[in-house]
């Protein structure tokens, strides 16, 4: 791990929180993107400031899409991505993509 430092005008190259991501943000101090957002990232949603992990988790409780009882990430992950593109396709009228957006899960 490099242990420069910001004084000496050198950054860190792995995250000094996590240690296993290379660093990705330099400000307000050095950290993966990971880290930054659980340290950092907020959304103000109607006038309250909340972390966006949270504002994130209670939107896709809303819309059904969290963790089902005893699905795998695996299994979440598939199960989103299908929503994603059915969603993208009621709105753009079931067009077909040039880039494969629209392309089936295999």
């Amino acid at each position: 791990m490099n242990s420069e430092s910001k004084s000496s005008g050198m950054y860190p190259t792995w995250c000094p929180v996590c240690e296993h991501r290379r660093v990705t943000h330099l400000e307000p101090s050095p950290m993966c993107a990971p880290c930054w957002v659980d340290n950092y990232s907020t959304l103000t949603v109607d006038g309250v400031t909340r972390p966006f992990k949270e504002v994130l988790r209670d939107k896709l409780i809303e819309l059904g899409l969290w963790f089902k009882d005893g699905e795998t990430r695996e299994e979440w992950h598939e199960r989103i991505e299908v929503e994603g593109r059915s969603s993208l396709r009621r709105y753009t009228g079931g067009k077909k993509s040039k880039v494969g957006v629209h392309k089936e899960p295999t």
